[in-house]
């Protein structure tokens, strides 16, 4: 974490998006080891710049083909998503945090259009990523105009 510049010389941002941890689940790192020792801290740090104007997104991960639902991999994966989500809204500053939540609104499994969001078991394809980016600009402009 000491590489993120944020501390009080640093630029000023007006948003800060975060979606980590899916490469960490991929290497059997545990979601509670991803979450206290990676996303909290990134969290934790955004929400406590001095000027206090910082809005964090924080995103829950996606599904990946590579395990079906109720698999243990992906258990960890549902479990890192309930520690995000929990964060969320249990934040106290709930006027500076936004969830996204990938998850549900991306799914893998069951869904029909799979070859079209989806470039292999992992990746999204153009279109894939055409999806989550107005996602995320939904999700930030409910924040905004509220």
């Amino acid at each position: 974490m000491a590489g993120i510049p944020f501390n009080e010389n640093s630029p000023r941002y007006d948003w800060v998006l975060v979606l980590g941890g899916t490469n960490d689940l991929g290497c059997r790192t545990s979601a509670e080891t991803i979450f206290n020792e990676g996303l909290k801290v990134i969290y934790d740090m955004v929400l406590q710049r001095v000027n206090g104007t910082t809005n964090l997104v924080a995103m829950t991960l996606l599904e990946t083909g590579y395990y079906p639902p109720g698999d243990i991999h992906d258990r960890e994966r549902q479990k890192l998503n309930e520690m995000i989500r929990n964060y969320v809204s249990n934040c106290q500053d709930q006027d500076r945090i936004c969830l996204v939540d990938l998850d549900k609104s991306i799914p893998y499994h069951g869904i029909k259009d799979v070859k079209n969001l989806w470039d292999d078991m992992i990746h999204l394809t153009p279109a894939g990523y055409d999806r989550m980016a107005t996602i995320i600009f939904q999700e930030i402009s409910k924040e905004i105009n509220q």
